[in-house]
């Protein structure tokens, strides 16, 4: 087996051998833990010719500040223009457990390369830090490293969409609001619980909305001989939970591998006559088993509101944003149903239901996506949208006349960000509603200040390049200028730049 070895210290360093691969490839797997910021400053039209794919496997740890930094990186990647474009497929997946580092290219879908490694997929572990692999060629053994990489997906991360991205994306934002200025190693947010609630809650509403399934997992002779003790355990946990669908958080996790196995060979055809004759006798649900979840969560909050409409005479549960208040959680799960109902993705049986309490469905003067001038609007961007990749609508045409959907959307995002006073001097902001049908299509809230961030971290990459080179930031005349000339402003006017900058210099020790 051809084997060559990786690291830093020399000019066979990681970036170095990441390219020439990915040079070659049509496909490209990439599993690791940490993330750069921007994967545009790695994917350069120069070195991907001839791709097509990228799939990546990453952790998103629950209490852990990366969480906050793997969403921008995340963001970065499903905006990179050939992704938005649909020239490139993308994947992403979500695997908690993945601590090894490896990098898998493929070309005309044989895998001839693999890099193992102790390099995350950062600027740091490619280039600056000490950090040593190898590089394999054995197509067999990188097939087998892949098929176990792929197995190891948590299946519900096995494909995360875009509109999932941008709605973590915002989950971020608000816990940055509401804790601002706190520095703690660990933080009350867990994003794969928050997407787990959010999945729920989009297919509870949707009809015919079957969920991706994957197609890795094989029957082999050491699976068929387990079968029958992981089939024990399942009738043990059945008796004991009186449950039948299992947790993905079970302990042990095997039981949850196997019971996704069963679901997965029904739904394809593959799972042997005698394996669905014994699950079929003990009641094992071949569907999708959230639905039993969704189902009961839904009727749980019914019971809610049956009591709530027991108590005060009505179904009409304040909607607010006060998340101390009472009704916070009933409130918006009230308002959750006037959206599906809104969008025709309510069931007649929700609907009978909740019209035996009286359920309000729209007051007089109450926003209504279905007969309402945001509709058409919100049209008129998915045309875009479709039109160019983005939802990145400029306010100005090239002609430099105005573009009425570009202010409409500009006019959205301040709503969002600092509302609007009408004349009693109130301050309205924009409706929960709107703004959830907004990010659904991939609206980014703070496009004009993340535009900014990433032209900023380009710039932090580019000097930390030049420092890298040169320690003492001294270069031979006509080098580096652009970044000295960038490190004399930030040095000049560092009390005026946006926090963001200034914590960014200070994190890396650009400025002391």
């Amino acid at each position: 087996m051809s084997i060559r070895v990786i690291n830093n210290i020399t000019d066979l360093n990681h970036e170095k051998i990441f390219y020439d691969l990915l040079n070659q490839s049509d496909n490209v797997l990439i599993a690791s833990p940490y993330l750069m910021t921007d994967f545009g400053l790695l994917f350069k039209d120069s070195f991907t010719k001839g791709l097509k794919s990228i799939q990546l496997i990453t952790t998103l740890q629950p209490k852990s500040l990366d969480q906050i930094k793997k969403i921008e990186s995340l963001v970065s990647l499903i905006q990179l223009p050939k992704i938005k474009k649909s020239e490139w497929n993308c994947k992403i997946s979500l695997n908690n457990r993945l601590h090894g580092k490896v990098y898998i290219f493929q070309r005309d879908e044989v895998c001839f390369s693999a890099i193992i490694t102790s390099a995350n997929f950062t600027y740091n572990g490619l280039i600056l830090n000490h950090e040593w692999g190898v590089e394999i060629k054995d197509k067999k053994i990188i097939a087998e490293i892949q098929n176990d990489l792929i197995n190891s997906i948590e299946p519900e991360f096995y494909d995360i969409s875009p509109s999932y991205i941008f709605f973590l994306k915002k989950q971020v934002e608000d816990f940055l609001k509401e804790n601002e200025g706190e520095q703690d190693d660990e933080i009350d947010l867990d994003l794969t619980k928050l997407l787990i609630e959010k999945q729920n809650d989009i297919a509870e509403g949707k009809k015919g909305n079957p969920r991706i399934r994957t197609n890795e997992y094989k029957i082999t002779p050491d699976y068929l001989a387990s079968w029958e003790g992981y089939f024990n355990d399942f009738l043990e946990f059945k008796k004991k939970t009186n449950e039948v669908t299992v947790p993905r958080e079970y302990q042990p996790y095997g039981l949850y591998i196997w019971y996704r196995k069963q679901k997965v060979f029904y739904s394809n055809g593959q799972m042997p006559p005698e394996h669905r004759e014994k699950l079929e006798k003990v009641g094992f649900y071949f569907g999708d088993g959230h639905e039993l979840r969704w189902a009961k969560i839904w009727e749980e909050n019914y019971g809610l509101l049956e009591a709530y409409y027991n108590e005060y005479g009505t179904s009409d549960v304040p909607h607010t944003r006060d998340n101390t208040d009472t009704f916070y959680s009933l409130g918006n799960w009230v308002a959750i149903q006037k959206t599906y109902f809104n969008n025709g993705v309510l069931s007649d049986y929700k609907i009978e239901r909740l019209n035996d309490l009286d359920f309000i469905w729209k007051k007089e003067g109450e926003f209504n996506p279905s007969n309402d001038k945001f509709t058409a609007r919100l049209d008129e961007l998915k045309e875009w949208k479709e039109k160019t990749g983005d939802c990145h609508v400029p306010q100005f045409n090239p002609d430099k006349t105005q573009n009425s959907l570009g202010r409409w959307l500009n006019d959205q995002r301040v709503l969002k960000r600092k509302g609007k006073k009408n004349s009693d001097g109130i301050i309205k902001y924009l409706d929960e509603e709107r703004e959830f049908l907004l990010l659904e299509i991939g609206v980014d809230f703070d496009y004009e200040e993340n535009k900014h961030k990433n032209s900023f971290e380009k710039q932090i990459q580019s000097f930390l390049s030049f420092k890298f080179q040169y320690p003492d930031l001294i270069a031979p005349s006509g080098e580096f200028q652009k970044e000295r000339d960038c490190l004399a402003k930030w040095r000049h006017k560092f009390e005026q730049l946006p926090e963001y900058k200034q914590k960014r210099l200070k994190e890396l020790k650009i400025i002391e």
